[in-house]
């Protein structure tokens, strides 16, 4: 029940702060050349993806720490920009930490999986199965991690939790929560991919060789710019709903 009311409670507080919207579409917009140039200047794409990347490093801790306090105040009255900034600044460090931590922890998961995956191709059949067990294996430790400690940033903001302690935080929220948890991770994925497909599909339209292959003709410059910014407000919409529901879920899951 309490992801089901989470998911009523969500319209709502968008409703109540509006201005939830306006950090992701800024995220998506950073995106968009990156979009727009990977046909046609595909180095200069590159390139400019490397440097947005570091960009999202550094400021998506504070987007985040944000986001996460403005929902929850939106949750019970209405919320600000204003809440958004003392929240960034205030929980920017922890947040920054505890994202470091999880791509460092994910990286040594992918650098493992990937060894086992060369391992599997390059061995005899006898030691080949071990590989490929060590693959799935990988595979099953990034999916766990993934799942319990989904809420650490909630944990930061809304539970005043440090860097390490927001881990934990999480992993008991979500483990005295199990079945909900899992119904929700589940719920979620299936809005987040019907929002992504149809992110992915307007991108498609930006793409020339998408539009050859379906027989649309090729966009001019200035609705290439039309459909980029289209799929910059689509994914900034799903993307602050999706964080928005995860809040309502994580006040359901911890206030029980």
């Amino acid at each position: 029940m309490g992801v089901l009311q989470a998911l009523q409670r969500t319209p709502g507080a968008l409703k109540r702060a509006p201005g939830l919207v306006v950090p992701q579409l800024l995220v998506f917009v950073l995106l968009l050349p990156q979009l727009l140039l990977q046909s046609a200047y595909p180095l200069v794409s590159a390139l400019y993806s490397l440097g947005s990347s570091a960009v999202l490093l550094l400021g998506m801790p504070f987007i985040q720490g944000g986001m996460f306090g403005m929902a929850d105040e939106a949750l019970t009255t209405r919320s600000s920009l204003s809440r958004f900034l003392s929240d960034g600044k205030s929980n920017y460090l922890q947040l920054l930490i505890a994202y470091v931590l999880l791509l460092v922890v994910n990286g040594v998961i992918g650098a493992l999986g990937v060894a086992a995956g060369f391992g599997a191709f390059l061995t005899h059949d006898a030691v080949r199965m071990v590989f490929v067990g060590l693959v799935a294996v990988a595979v099953l430790v990034y999916l766990l991690v993934a799942f319990f400690v989904q809420f650490y940033g909630q944990a930061i903001v809304i539970s005043g939790a440090s860097a390490i302690a927001s881990f934990k935080r999480s992993y008991r929220v979500v483990r005295t929560n199990l079945l909900a948890a899992i119904g929700y991770t589940l719920l979620a994925m299936v809005i987040g991919a019907l929002g992504g497909g149809v992110y992915a599909g307007v991108s498609l339209l930006a793409r020339p060789e998408a539009t050859s292959i379906s027989g649309l003709p090729t966009l001019s410059v200035p609705l290439l710019i039309v459909v980029g910014l289209l799929a910059a407000v689509i994914g900034s919409v799903v993307s602050t709903f999706m964080l928005t529901f995860s809040v309502a879920v994580y006040d359901e899951f911890t206030t029980t």
